[in-house]
């Protein structure tokens, strides 16, 4: 993207993501929140992770255009940009060498723009400040993720949010890099409008004079959105091109960019450009691969490819680095020995899949064979297949040889080489999982099983070449001794290929003319070999890909291409429907439960795997540069321990379910414009009507209700003016069913935040990092050491004097610091926590580490606590206590939100668990000031489930009596209402005597 100085990739931390992370959607107002954040269609709901891209945005656009830009309050040019500065100012604190990323005039878009903006001189060039460009954001999601949903909620979120007053009304602008992209997201959007009373209207660029000018009419009833092509803006108006002042609309466009970024110098310029044009508005920028520092710094939304594998999205990626070390270039026959490897692998995944499909043919209740996962296939790539590439002649000599052949040399080597591999090296490169394989399965594959599964042949034979009528991009090969081809060779001129590479083949000429590349998602598709250029890398999508291999990835922007190549081979379906590896299904869905029970681990291991490969030595580097990078701007992830002592404990949860729905006697108040609204509902009169307006958000039962509520005058009046919306807000209201206990249940995967620990560090300070926490880890085991000291000095096996000197070498309770820079944790054994160590950060505005404890009451609290237990003996069976992330966690306390007339969610910050005799006690524990937001709401959800006529309810599961507490954990009680001064305690013996107060 913008050309500046060389950085080192360490500066390029992603900041945006944390700002958001930081603020709680649940807690933004109304009109903040979009309606039916999940749907899209009847056919497709959002993902949670396109539900979080959504929200987080949200989380930002708030922070941008609310905190700091008082919108509507401010909205001239001069704030504007004060607002960029402080935003600016607030990156500047958490990553002070965001300064040196300003654009130089080295770059010739800059001297172009020098006039817009002010510009400071730094070594003989000039520099415009990184603060102009940071009204953006960036979403960085893996190929396959489905971006263009997120990119059409987007629209949507503008639009609710220009009309709620929250953001400045601007023109909407797409822009794609493709013809193709184009067309799929037109689809998209037609799809969408399908289901949406306010449609999308796209509006080719071109025509914006004209619309801006009334020639061409636009309905405000709609969604105007303009789109062009990116590759297409330029600084001066051509054909096709389009200079980027033509419709420059006073720096006010909200421009959403899908992978508009190549890499060159032109692109780098049009980076500029796309700036210019939003320098009032606001950018988003959304691809599958970033590499610049202005989109990592910015991204606020990371779903990258590490992610996107390991939250069981994606297939598991195998590299083969065999022999890797031992070569600077690999010879003829190792190259060889990787085409046979690559192809007894696919062949192994074919035969594991077809096992899949057979384990349920005999079982009459899950009759689903034929819906189980996908039918596997290799992709080579080449940079471009260029017809004097020699590795590329290997491939077609092994391929040929295979065909012709029942004895090739090298077979054998290359089993051994790839079951000694797998073996010795099972870990994927993503996630954290391995490599399950049936070592004595896959030593049974024979140059047979390559033929019937691979070639579609039962016999050798040789190939033919097949060429389609009026298809310049397409060969098919196929044996003479089958009727079905099973390789497609799809370049951009299929003519010199045959002239010059296929000159010795026998080339025939298909009846059907119909493209075997758009079939090949299709079930009758034969095809298992798919050899093309970089060409096509992009804008493909198949569950197909299981091996991968890597002819020449060439010069350039290697990661973008390794990275997105990778990613077409990522969809996983192992059922219809359902894209997530069936371990994750598992856990939600009780058909793939039943499913993967039955199943061999080594099939479903080797069908949700994509094996890749590389021709050279070379080749190989480049992925594993690209992989590394990948997971740098994710984290590293950091292994905590579950504390051992608790094993034999039950930690018990509330567990809750819906209400039925309730009478409109029993729904709480509505916060609204009463007589605005029922003179509208009244004004509207006919149902038919109602619905037609409201049918996204209510069903023809629900307006009666409506109605009712209305008669009822059940509200908290305000002035608000907007009677669209509020009737919306309404609807909502009156489909409330708020939650309420139904048992209790042992803790099993409720906390998994310390699973999830990522740290941005460099691979040595990550060394040390790990070091410092095996060190803490082990406190834990300080007695094991200590008895088993002395079960050696009493046996005479040491002396006193060794006795005493290994006693000394014991691990003790001490801290231990991790610094890097101005970063500093503190690495904490606390003997009662959950899991160990707990992780303290010194400065909250410091993200290299997520998931730990930043905030300042949360520390405070955790000090305290520290020091009453070190100085305090608990009179209880056992105790317990664990931190709560909302953010992964599914500990809550249910509530309503009075302010935003909505069920949310209260995550408290601390669990405790205390059991005395046949006394069990559950306190939600909150450290917060007494002026934090909504407390009166979420004490009052606690207090109706968990309270009765003011005291706590008692429940009883397994012979044991149980209590739920609420402790609000501050360190200044005065100024509180006499009603919820009971909840605030300041002193951590407040939570310990509860044991002897319970019901008093």
């Amino acid at each position: 993207m913008v050309k500046m100085a060389k950085k080192e990739e360490k500066k390029e931390n992603i900041l945006y993501e944390t700002i958001a992370n930081e603020l709680d959607y649940g807690s933004l107002p109304r009109a903040w929140q979009l309606n039916n954040i999940e749907y899209f269609s009847d056919r497709k709901k959002l993902f949670d992770y396109q539900i979080d891209a959504i929200k987080n945005i949200t989380k930002f656009l708030k922070h941008f255009y609310d905190d700091l830009y008082e919108y509507p309050k401010k909205n001239k040019y001069d704030e504007f940009i004060e607002t960029k500065k402080k935003l600016y100012n607030e990156l500047l604190q958490r990553n002070n060498k965001i300064k040196d990323l300003g654009p130089s005039d080295e770059n010739k878009a800059v001297k172009e723009l020098l006039q817009y903006y002010d510009y400071e001189n730094r070594q003989k060039r000039k520099v415009i400040g990184f603060y102009n460009f940071v009204n953006r954001a960036s979403f960085w999601m893996a190929t396959g993720s489905g971006k263009t949903l997120v990119i059409i909620k987007l629209i949507e979120l503008l639009d609710y949010l220009m009309n709620n007053g929250k953001i400045p009304k601007n023109d909407i602008l797409f822009l794609t890099y493709r013809e193709d992209l184009i067309e799929q997201f037109r689809k998209h959007v037609d799809e969408y409008n399908y289901y949406h009373y306010r449609k999308i209207v796209l509006h080719n660029l071109k025509d914006y004079d004209k619309l801006k000018n009334f020639e061409i009419s636009a309905s405000k009833d709609n969604i105007n959105v303009f789109f062009y092509r990116s590759d297409l803006i330029s600084n001066e108006t051509k054909e096709k091109e389009l200079s980027y002042m033509d419709f420059e609309n006073n720096g006010k466009w909200y421009l959403i960019l899908d992978e508009a970024h190549k890499g060159d110098k032109e692109d780098s310029k049009r980076q500029l450009y796309y700036s210019f044009i939003t320098r009032f508005g606001f950018l988003f920028n959304f691809s599958a691969t970033f590499t610049d520092p202005w989109d990592i710094i910015t991204t606020v939304f990371n779903f990258n490819l590490d992610r996107f594998i390991e939250k069981g999205y994606g297939k598991n990626v195998y590299v083969s680095q065999k022999n890797m070390d031992k070569f600077d270039e690999f010879d003829e026959n190792e190259k060889e020995k990787i085409v046979l490897k690559s192809l007894i692998l696919l062949t192994a995944i074919k035969m594991a899949r077809e096992s899949i499909s057979s384990t349920f043919k005999s079982d009459n209740q899950l009759s689903i064979q034929s819906d189980l996962y996908h039918n596997p296939m290799m992709v080579i790539y080449g940079n471009s297949v260029n017809i004097d590439d020699s590795d590329l002649q290997i491939i077609f000599n092994v391929l040929e040889k295979i065909a012709i052949e029942s004895n090739i040399h090298n077979y054998n080597e290359a089993m051994v080489d790839l079951l000694d591999e797998l073996k010795s090296h099972p870990r994927y490169v993503f996630a954290h999982d391995e490599l399950i394989i049936d070592e004595n399965f896959l030593k049974s594959i024979t140059y047979d099983h390559i033929l019937k599964y691979v070639y579609n042949s039962e016999t050798n034979g040789k190939i033919e070449v097949i060429k389609i009528p009026n298809n310049e991009e397409e060969l098919v090969l196929k044996l003479k001794t089958s009727d079905k081809p099973f390789a497609l060779i799809k370049i951009g001129d299929i003519g010199k290929w045959v002239k010059e590479k296929l000159k010795n083949y026998e080339i025939n000429e298909s009846y059907d003319n119909q493209s075997y590349f758009q079939r090949l998602n299709e079930d009758d598709s034969s095809i298992n070999i798919l050899l093309g250029s970089r060409s096509f890398y992009e804008g493909w999508d198949s569950n197909r890909p299981n091996v991968m291999m890597f002819i020449n990835i060439g010069m350039g922007d290697s990661r973008k291409y390794v990275l997105q190549s990778i990613g077409r081979g990522e969809r996983i379906e192992p059922l219809k429907g359902m894209r997530k590896r069936l371990r994750f299904l598992a856990n939600e869905n009780t058909l793939a439960k039943t499913i993967r029970d039955k199943l061999k681990s080594c099939d479903v291991s080797m069908i949700e795997s994509l094996f890749v490969f590389g021709t050279d030595v070379e080749n190989i580097k480049k992925i594993m540069d690209s992989i590394k990078y990948e997971r740098s701007k994710s984290g590293f992830n950091i292994e905590l321990e579950k504390n051992k002592n608790i094993d034999g404990h039950n930690l018990l949860i509330p567990v809750y379910r819906e209400n039925d729905k309730p009478e409109i006697s029993e729904i709480p108040k509505f916060t609204g414009n009463y007589e605005l609204l029922n003179r509208y509902v009244q004004w509207l009169g006919d149902d038919k009507l109602l619905y037609a307006l409201y049918n996204e958000y209510l069903q023809v039962s629900d307006i009666q209700r409506l109605k009712e509520y209305l008669r009822e005058d059940n509200f908290d009046r305000n002035n608000d003016g907007n009677a669209f919306m509020q009737t919306i807000d309404l609807i909502n209201h009156i489909k409330i069913i708020l939650e309420n206990i139904d048992t209790f249940k042992n803790l099993e995967n409720e906390i998994i935040h310390f699973k999830e620990i990522s740290a941005i560090l460099e691979e040595n300070e990550l060394n040390d990092l790990k070091k410092k926490i095996n060190y803490v880890i082990g406190y834990g085991r300080q007695e094991e050491q200590l008895d088993m000291l002395t079960r050696k000095l009493k046996n005479n096996e040491i002396s006193p004097e060794e006795f005493q000197r290994q006693v000394k070498k014991i691990n003790w309770f001490d801290d231990v610091e991790f610094k890097k820079d101005k970063f500093k944790i503190s690495i904490k054994n606390i003997k009662n926590h959950y899991y160990i160590p707990v992780i303290v950060a010194e400065d909250s505005k410091e993200d290299l580490i997520n998931h730990i404890i930043k905030e300042e009451s949360e520390k405070k609290f955790i000090e305290d606590l520290e020091n009453y237990i070190k100085n305090n003996e608990v009179n209880a069976d056992f105790w317990y206590f664990s931190k709560i992330d909302q953010t992964t966690d599914k500990i809550y306390i249910p509530y309503y939100n009075k302010k935003d007339n909505r069920q949310d969610k209260f995550y408290p910050d601390f669990i405790f668990w205390i059991r005395k005799d046949n006394d069990y006690y559950i306190i939600f524990v909150d450290p917060k000031s007494t002026s934090f937001t909504d407390y009166e709401y979420k004490v009052d959800g606690y207090s109706r489930i968990f309270e009765e006529n003011e005291k706590i309810k008692e429940f009883h599961k397994d012979r044991l009596n149980i209590y739920v507490y609420l402790l609000l954990y501050t360190d200044d009680k005065k100024r509180l209402p006499e009603k919820y001064k009971k909840y605030w305690y300041d002193d951590p013996k407040s939570i310990f005597d509860i044991i002897n107060k319970t019901n008093n």
